[in-house]
C-alpha cells in the first residue's frame, strides 16, 4: 500500500466538510433573500441618542430607529407613536428613522415607543408587525453649594438625587467656596483665599485633575455662568478697592469674560465700555447668545461664541431670561412682570402678580410659554405660606394647591428641573444674613425646598442644607 494513499484521504475529508458549509451558506442566503422578497421592512436597532448606565437623559433626546432595508412612506410621522405623549419631530433618511424631541422629557419615566405597521420598502413589500422599544429616563440630579461655618470647616460642592437620595462630594476645600458653576463634563469653582481675594479653579469631573484660570491676584469673580452648549464660562470681575497702588487692575472693574476650558484661553467680551460697566449676566438656551445688565440697569444682548455689537433693549428691574425659543424675556416690572417680544412689538405686561405679597423674579419654563415665581404672602394673613406660582400672558395665574411650611421665607429665584416638575428653593428660617464679599446678602443658614408642581406637594421640607443649586443635564 503507498503513502500517496494516505496522504490525499484527510484532504478529500476536508474538502468534503468545505462543500458542505458552502452548500449551508448558499442555501441560508437563498431563504434571507425569500424572506426579503416576500415580506415586508423589520425594524433592526432603536438607538437612544443620548444615554448612560443611570437611563437617557431628558434634554437635547433623540431616537434613530434603524430598518433591515431602506424604506418609503407619504407619512412617515403617522407610524411612530410615543407615551406617554410629548411633542416630537419625525426625519426619514434611506433606512432609517430620526425622532427628534421638541421638549424635555420627564425625567425617571418609562417611555414606549411604537412603530406601526404600514411602511414599505422599495419593491412596495408592506411592514407586516408592529414594533415596541422601552426606555426609561435617568432620575432627576442637581448639584449645590454646602457652605460650613466655624474654624477650619469644610465648604463642599455636591451632586444630589433626590428621588433616591443618593449623592457624592464633587469638591470640597476648608475655607470659604463662594460659588460654582457646571456642565457635564467641568467644574468651576470660585474659592476664597486667605486675604479675601478669589482664585478661580477648574475641575475636570471625569478625571478629577484641576486647574487655575490665570486672573489677577486683587480681582474678585462674581457672576459665574457654564455655556449649555459647550465647555466655555463667562464671569464678571470686580476689583477690590484699596489693594492696587499702581492702578494696574483698574482694568478689571466690572468686566465680562468668557474661558474656554478646551482652549485654555480668556478673552474680554465687548460690552462697549472701556471702563467696566456689567452688573450681572446669563446664556440662552441654545449657548447662543449673553444677556447683560449694567450697573445703570440697562440689558444688553450679544453674542456668546462670536463677537457681535451689543444690542441695548432698555432699562428694566431684574431678568428671568429667555424662553424656550431664545426669542422672548422675561423681566420683573410694575406691579408684576413684562414680556419683552420683539416680534410682537416690544413690551407685554403682566400685571398684578405682586398684589399681596412679595415675589421672587419671574422666569419661563423650560417647555411653555407660562411663567413661574415664588410669592411670600407678607402682607397678607400671617397663617399663609410661601406659594410656586405660574401665570400665563395674560397674567391669569394657576391657584397653588400647596404651599410650603409657614416658617419658610425664600430668598433669590426658583430653580425649576428641566423637565418643569421639580422647583429647588432658597430657604431660610430665620432673618439672620451675611455678606457674601460681592455686596449680595444672604442668610447665614440656607436650606434646600424640593416642591413637586405635578403632584402640588412638598418633597423635601428643608432638610439638605445647601445653597445656589443647579439642575444637571
Amino acid at each position: 500500500m503507498s503513502l500517496s494513499k494516505f496522504s490525499k484521504s484527510p484532504n478529500k475529508v476536508f474538502y468534503g466538510a468545505l462543500g458542505v458549509v458552502v452548500a449551508g451558506l448558499l442555501v441560508g442566503i437563498l431563504v434571507l433573500a425569500l424572506l426579503v422578497t416576500t415580506s415586508g421592512p423589520w425594524v433592526r436597532q432603536v438607538v437612544v441618542q443620548n444615554s448612560s448606565g443611570a437611563g437617557a437623559a431628558s434634554v437635547d433626546q433623540g431616537l434613530t430607529v434603524l430598518f433591515d432595508r431602506p424604506i418609503t412612506s407619504t407619512d412617515f410621522a403617522s407610524v411612530i407613536d410615543i407615551q406617554p405623549k410629548i411633542d416630537y419631530t419625525v426625519s426619514h433618511r434611506n433606512q432609517q428613522l430620526n425622532i427628534t424631541f421638541n421638549q424635555n422629557l420627564l425625567s425617571n419615566t418609562k417611555y414606549v415607543l411604537t412603530v406601526k405597521p404600514g411602511l414599505e420598502d422599495d419593491l412596495g413589500k408592506r411592514m407586516e408587525q408592529g414594533y415596541t422599544y422601552e426606555f426609561t429616563t435617568a432620575e432627576p440630579s442637581f448639584t449645590y453649594l454646602e457652605r460650613n461655618n466655624g474654624f477650619g470647616a469644610t465648604d463642599k460642592v455636591i451632586e444630589k438625587a433626590p428621588l433616591s437620595q443618593g449623592s457624592q462630594i464633587l469638591y470640597g476645600v476648608r475655607g470659604r467656596i463662594k460659588s460654582f458653576a457646571r456642565n457635564a463634563n467641568y467644574l468651576a469653582v470660585v474659592q476664597a483665599r486667605t486675604d479675601d481675594t478669589d482664585e478661580l479653579r477648574v475641575v475636570d469631573l471625569g478625571t478629577r485633575g484641576e486647574s487655575t484660570v490665570d486672573i489677577p491676584h486683587d480681582v474678585r469673580v462674581d457672576n459665574l455662568k457654564f455655556s449649555p452648549v459647550d465647555n466655555q464660562f463667562v464671569f464678571v470681575t470686580r476689583t477690590i478697592p484699596g489693594t492696587s497702588t499702581d492702578g494696574s487692575i483698574k482694568g478689571y472693574s466690572n468686566k465680562l469674560y468668557r474661558y474656554d476650558i478646551d482652549g485654555e484661553q480668556l478673552q474680554p467680551v465687548d460690552t462697549l465700555s472701556n471702563e467696566g460697566n456689567v452688573e450681572s449676566v446669563s446664556y440662552s438656551h441654545d449657548g447662543q447668545a449673553l444677556l447683560y445688565k449694567t450697573l445703570d440697569s440697562e440689558y444688553y444682548l450679544t453674542g456668546a461664541v462670536q463677537a457681535t455689537d451689543p444690542t441695548l433693549l432698555g432699562k428694566y428691574e431684574d431678568s428671568g431670561g429667555f424662553d424656550r425659543t431664545n426669542t422672548k424675556l422675561a423681566f420683573l416690572y410694575g406691579s408684576g412682570a413684562a414680556i419683552y417680544d420683539p416680534q410682537a412689538g416690544g413690551l407685554q405686561e403682566v400685571s398684578d402678580l405682586r398684589v399681596g405679597g412679595r415675589i421672587s423674579t419671574p422666569k419661563f419654563l423650560n417647555d411653555s410659554d407660562d411663567l413661574v415665581y415664588l410669592k411670600d404672602p407678607l402682607d397678607a394673613q400671617t397663617d399663609e405660606r410661601v406659594e410656586v406660582d405660574t401665570a400665563n400672558a395674560d397674567g391669569k395665574v394657576e391657584e397653588p394647591v400647596a404651599g410650603l411650611e409657614p416658617s419658610v421665607r425664600f430668598f433669590g429665584d426658583p430653580v425649576v428641573s428641566y423637565d418643569d416638575r421639580y422647583v429647588l428653593i432658597n430657604a431660610t428660617f430665620n432673618s439672620q444674613v451675611e455678606n457674601d464679599q460681592t455686596g449680595n446678602q444672604q442668610p447665614v443658614n440656607t436650606w434646600l425646598v424640593l416642591y413637586d408642581r405635578f403632584d402640588h406637594k412638598v418633597i423635601d421640607p428643608g432638610n439638605t442644607r445647601g445653597i445656589d443649586p443647579v439642575w444637571n443635564r
